[in-house]
């Protein structure tokens, strides 16, 4: 009996050691499964679109907007209502206008408009960061637009595909915004890459009382500046505003103009003297222009940074418009400098300023803005001094020989790939590069030698003198021709008259100054011509992958 009791007993601790087991496992199981649940509905629920809650009081921002700016809502500087209040004009969407864009709306700005006619090129990504390679051939401001959208959609984007130019204007076309034509913004961005777009801008911004933030970047060097801005303490609503930019940079006078155009008659009826005297003032004239540059960054090249730290400026000096605490001031940005950075404060609005200066006592009605009424008046859409940066310049080659009846020795790509092509002509044909060393560095064309337009310029006999010393044995000490070749098709024209007129002045005076080099030439014909469209068509039509820059 005894012993019965104790096998029981000790198959029920069994048992009851099993249950406890199981139900243990059970547990686990249980605890699992519900970790598993609430894990998936809080992933639904994080990643579900939320309905914005009804708050139990009103509040001025949405509490998105709370968490969205709340680490800059902290600094006391920060307004974050006078920024979403706000409506900003930025004209153009290139290099400067994309840091500017992207900081602003990240910052909250409550709508922002942006004006650029051009579209996204390859080129243009190293710098323009809101664009993307699946937007190349896109308008620039709706690619920009896309890039806010989906960076912030509390922000208000409107995209205009239009150039800011008088025509705009005077009729205004159906695209032009009504916020445009009325000047409803409450400040505006000029992010644009040329001065008679940059001095209309500053007209339009003093005639309509906006504060204007203007940058520049080309090459290596970048500036920022506050302009229009309105002051505190003023004596009278005529002293107001600081500077604008036209009182700190003036607009240039009008280009000096090549001579007149002439017919092939009227030219062929002019002495061999008139024609030599006439043909040179025209050379001067877009010799002169050649070395001015253009300031456009296509031809004056820029640092790709150099528009991130322009743009992240003015975006930093928009904000300060914006909230009430900036001052006129001028920035000046040099990244590759040892000294990247300097401040100039601007002097005083300049009482004969020709955009926003004061009225003259003999035309006291006339102020910025009514200035501007009278150019909307007009019957035809011209504003003094603009010269519109959207016209294409032809060729110089072009240009000239059209109008004046001049004849130059040219020649294709077409001609130039058959003489590189035949040893023996190859030989006796020397072509000179006429750009600067750098973007010579970039691609060139096999044998040839580079010296820069500016040089051959000072010396024509250059390109002769490096004849002399090329290393090849089998060479002429003097080619029977030379061929320049440039960018695009300009310098190198000028270059090619430059070198025939000094062989002709050389053949009428004998040996001239330069003896060594009258006594290679002393009794041989050299033939200069240069390449129509330079490398640009050399690229399209003569080398396969040759690069273009």
């Amino acid at each position: 009996m005894s012993e019965m009791r104790d096998q029981l007993l000790a198959e029920l601790a069994a048992a009851r050691a099993t249950v406890a087991r199981l139900e243990a496992a059970l547990d686990e199981v249980n605890l699992d499964r519900d970790n598993s649940t609430s894990s998936n509905v809080a992933n639904e629920e994080r990643h579900a679109p939320r309905p914005r809650k009804a708050a139990a009081r009103d509040w001025p921002l949405d509490l998105r907007e709370y968490m969205r700016y709340g680490r800059q809502m902290i600094l006391p500087q920060i307004g974050q209502l006078k920024l979403k209040h706000a409506h900003v004009l930025v004209v153009g969407a290139g290099g400067l206008g994309c840091p500017v864009l992207l900081y602003l709306a990240a910052a909250g700005v409550g709508q922002i408009t942006i004006m650029d006619h051009d579209t996204v090129e390859l080129s243009n990504l190293h710098r323009q960061v809101l664009h993307t390679e699946d937007r190349v051939g896109m308008s620039k401001a709706e690619s920009a637009k896309q890039a806010l959208v989906a960076l912030n959609s509390d922000v208000r984007v409107e995209a205009v595909q239009l150039a800011f130019i008088p025509a705009i204007f005077h009729p205004p076309t159906g695209q032009t915004p009504s916020e445009l034509l009325e000047g409803r913004y409450t400040l505006i961005l000029d992010c644009s890459d040329n001065p008679a777009t940059r001095h209309f801008l500053n007209a339009y911004a003093a005639a309509h009382q906006i504060p204007l933030v203007s940058g520049g970047a080309v090459r290596a060097e970048g500036t920022v500046g506050v302009f229009n801005l309105p002051l505190t303490g003023s004596a009278s609503d005529d002293d107001n505003r600081g500077p604008c930019y036209a009182c700190i940079f003036p607009p240039s006078g009008p280009p000096p103009s090549p001579p007149p155009p002439l017919s092939v008659s009227q030219f062929e009826a002019l002495t061999d003297q008139e024609r030599k005297e006439r043909e040179r003032l025209e050379d001067l004239y877009y010799e002169r222009l050649s070395l001015s540059g253009t300031g456009a960054c296509a031809d004056e090249g820029v640092v790709g940074i150099l528009c991130g730290v322009v743009g992240i400026g003015m975006a930093s000096e928009a904000m300060r418009v914006l909230l009430g605490i900036a001052t006129p001031t001028l920035h000046l940005y040099s990244p590759l400098s040892s000294s990247p950075y300097r401040t100039i404060k601007m002097r005083a609005r300049k009482p004969t300023c020709p955009a926003c200066g004061t009225p003259s006592p003999s035309s006291p009605s006339s102020t910025a803005t009514s200035r501007w009424q009278d150019f909307l008046a007009r019957r035809d859409a011209t504003w003094p001094g603009w010269s519109d940066p959207l016209c294409e310049t032809p060729g110089v080659g072009q240009r000239v020989s059209s109008s004046s009846g001049r004849a130059d020795s040219r020649i294709r790509v077409q001609d130039l790939h058959e003489r590189l092509g035949s040893s023996p002509v190859k030989k006796s044909v020397l072509i000179v590069d006429t750009r600067p060393a750098s973007e010579y560095g970039i691609a060139n064309l096999e044998g040839s030698i580079n010296i820069p337009f500016p040089r051959l310029l000072k010396d024509p006999s250059l390109a002769l003198t490096a004849a002399a010393h090329d290393p090849s044995d089998d060479s002429p000490p003097v080619p029977d021709r030379i061929t320049f070749v440039c960018r695009r098709g300009n310098d190198s024209l000028l270059a090619s008259r430059a070198l025939r007129r000094y062989l002709e002045e050389h053949a009428a005076a004998g040996a001239g100054q330069n003896e060594e080099t009258a006594e290679r030439i002393e009794g041989k014909t050299v033939e200069v011509d240069d390449l129509i469209g330079g490398l640009s068509a050399w690229a399209r039509e003569g080398e396969e992958g040759f690069p273009v820059y």
